[in-house]
C-alpha cells in the first residue's frame, strides 16, 4: 500500500463535508474511512492530527483525492464578487460554515447518477446507502462494470425505475456547455430538475448548479434570500437553455435561476449548508443555538 499525508485546513470537517453531499454512499464510516465503492476502492483515510493520511494500492491523482475530501473548493474564495448586499450574506454564511466543502467525484459520474437517482422521495442515509452497498455486496465495488439488476438490492420502485432507465442516462450525450448537458438529463424519464441539477454538482467541479429541494426552500423562506414564485419545471427546464443566461420566459420567477444568479459559484455549496442547517437546527427547532437567528424571519 502506498501513502500520502494531505494537510488539512484549519476549519474543516469531513463528516460534514461528505453527509450531504452524494459521494456519501461510496464510503464506510468506522475508526478510518474506506472507499468502498466505484474507481480507486480500497482507499484508506486516516485522521492525524491536523493531516489526513490516505493509503492506496493504485496510483491516484492528487484530483481525485481533493475532491472526494472538498478540498478542491474553499467557499471564502467566491465571496469577493458578489454585491454588498449578498457579500455580507455569504460572509456570514462562511463564518459559520467554512468547515463545510463540497465533496464530488469526477471519476465516478456514473455512480453518482446512480446515488442522486435513488435518493429521490425516500431517506438517503439509510435507503440509498443501504441499496448501493447491496449491489456492491452482490456484484464488488465497481458494480456497474457488471452490467446489474438493481432490482437485486430491493422491491423500492426507485431500484426499478433505475433499472428501466439507466441505458438511457449511458446514451445520453454528455456536453461540456452545463445547460445543454442539463436539457439532456431532463430527457431522460424520472429525471427531474433537482435530480439534473444534484448530479452536475456532485459529479463535477461546478459549484453554482443548484439543486432545489425543500431544504433550500425552507432556507430561503426564513432568512429571505431570494424573492420567486415558482421551483424549476421540468415542462420549462427541459424545452428551454438556462445556466446563468436563460431563454426561458419564467426565469424571472424560478427559485433556481435567481438564486444561482444571485451566489454564482456559491449557489451550490450554500444549497449544501442548507441541507446541513435544516437538519441540525430548523427542524430541531433549535433557534436559541442558530447562528442566523438575527436574519431569520421566523423568530
Amino acid at each position: 500500500m502506498e501513502k500520502v499525508l494531505i494537510e488539512l485546513p484549519k476549519q474543516y470537517s469531513l463528516h460534514d463535508t461528505l453527509y450531504p453531499s452524494f459521494t456519501y454512499p461510496f464510503f464506510e464510516y468506522n475508526n478510518k474511512i474506506v472507499k468502498v465503492v466505484g474507481s480507486f476502492s480500497g482507499t484508506v483515510f486516516y485522521f492525524k492530527k491536523s493531516l489526513m493520511e490516505i493509503q492506496f494500492r493504485d496510483s491516484i491523482p492528487s484530483r481525485f483525492i481533493k475532491e472526494w475530501l472538498g478540498l478542491w473548493f474553499d467557499p471564502s474564495e467566491f465571496v469577493g464578487v458578489l454585491s454588498s448586499t449578498d457579500r455580507r450574506i455569504a460572509e456570514t454564511f462562511v463564518k459559520t460554515y467554512r468547515n463545510v466543502r463540497l465533496s464530488v467525484s469526477t471519476c465516478d459520474r456514473d455512480y453518482i447518477f446512480v446515488s442522486v437517482f435513488l435518493s429521490q422521495n425516500t431517506d438517503f442515509h439509510f435507503n440509498t446507502v443501504r441499496w448501493i452497498r447491496k449491489l456492491v455486496s452482490v456484484y464488488g465495488p465497481e458494480f456497474l462494470k457488471a452490467n446489474p439488476r438493481f432490482s437485486i438490492a430491493g422491491d423500492s420502485y426507485q431500484l426499478k425505475r433505475l433499472e428501466k432507465v439507466f441505458s438511457t442516462y449511458k446514451r445520453i450525450e454528455t456536453s461540456s456547455d452545463l445547460g445543454f448537458l442539463r436539457m439532456n438529463l431532463l430527457s431522460i424519464k424520472g429525471v427531474g430538475p433537482k435530480t439534473a441539477d444534484a448530479f452536475i454538482l456532485f459529479s463535477s467541479k461546478n459549484s453554482e448548479s443548484t439543486p432545489c429541494d425543500v431544504h433550500l426552500k425552507r432556507f430561503i423562506g426564513r432568512l429571505g434570500l431570494v424573492d420567486f414564485k415558482m421551483l424549476p419545471s421540468k415542462n420549462y427546464c427541459s424545452k428551454y437553455y438556462c445556466w446563468f443566461d436563460s431563454e426561458c420566459p419564467v426565469k424571472e420567477e424560478c427559485l433556481r435561476y435567481l438564486f444561482m444568479n444571485k451566489f454564482r459559484k456559491l449557489s451550490g455549496w450554500i444549497q449544501t449548508i442548507a441541507y446541513l442547517h435544516d437538519k441540525k437546527f430548523c427542524s430541531k427547532s433549535r433557534c436559541e443555538e442558530c447562528s442566523f437567528r438575527k436574519l431569520c424571519k421566523f423568530i
